[in-house]
């Protein structure tokens, strides 16, 4: 079981990495497109995965009443 959980936030540490990367490389290839003076739009890679930065952790009870206000407000709105 040890192993299985090393591999796991190991995997889980190359994704974060990989986001990372793709982040910078879309930033690199506007900046190509912004300089070359093709200002095409060209469909960009979507990344395969993306991991929210809450996803494991514990929200505090102030920001799970805010979350639940807003979406009180976008339901009132939309009546």
């Amino acid at each position: 079981m040890d192993v299985l959980r090393i591999l796991r936030k190991e995997e889980s540490k190359l994704l974060a990495a990989q986001d990372k990367v793709a982040h910078r490389l879309v930033g690199l290839r506007g900046a190509i497109n912004a300089l070359s003076g093709d200002h095409a739009v060209r469909p960009q890679r979507v990344a395969q995965r993306r991991v929210s930065k809450l996803r494991g952790k514990k929200l505090s009870a102030a920001h799970r009443a805010a979350i639940k206000r807003g979406i009180a407000k976008a339901r009132a709105g939309k009546a």
